[in-house]
Parts: structure tokens; sequence; C-alpha cells
């Protein structure tokens, strides 16, 4: 996302839950994105529509992969490096 005042990149900020669409088939939210400014530091926001479905599925694949991600972490601690000499 460009920056209205100064065409640099931005970054999301945050995030705010403004409408759950019931209405739609999938169900849809409506959601107050906040970006800042890489160049400038200002802030402005967007209004997006996304795919609450899609939302679910996005949250439950980043738990399993930071869960995964932490038993591979453990097991590393635990055992010695293969290959590695001290001198």
């Amino acid at each position: 996302m460009e920056c209205p005042k100064c065409g640099g990149g931005s970054y999301l900020s945050e995030e705010e839950l403004v409408q759950v669409l019931n209405q739609t088939e999938p169900v849809k939210i409506l959601i107050k994105a906040v970006y800042q400014c890489r160049a400038c530091q200002e802030k402005f926001s967007r209004l997006v529509y996304d795919n609450l479905e899609n939302r679910k599925k996005q949250a439950t694949d980043q738990r399993a992969f930071y869960s995964n991600r932490a038993q591979t972490r453990e097991q590393t601690d635990t055992e010695p490096a293969e290959g590695l000499r001290f001198f």
C-alpha cells in the first residue's frame, strides 16, 4: 500500500472490526485497516472487506505453524548438533 501523502511504502499498523455481514454467503467482515508510512510516518486508513472463513483458516494455519516450530526448536535444543567438533 502506498502512502497517499508522499507515495512511500507502508505497513499494516492495526485492524479494527467494523461490521459482520451475515447476509452474504460466505460471511464477510468489514475491517478498518490502519497503515503507517515507512517514510513520513503518517497514518492513514482504508475500509476492507474480507471473507470470515479465510480469516479463520489463516488463524488455525498460523497456530499450527508456530506450534510445530516450537516443537522443532525444543528438539534441536536438546539434541547435540550433528557434525560439529569442538577443538
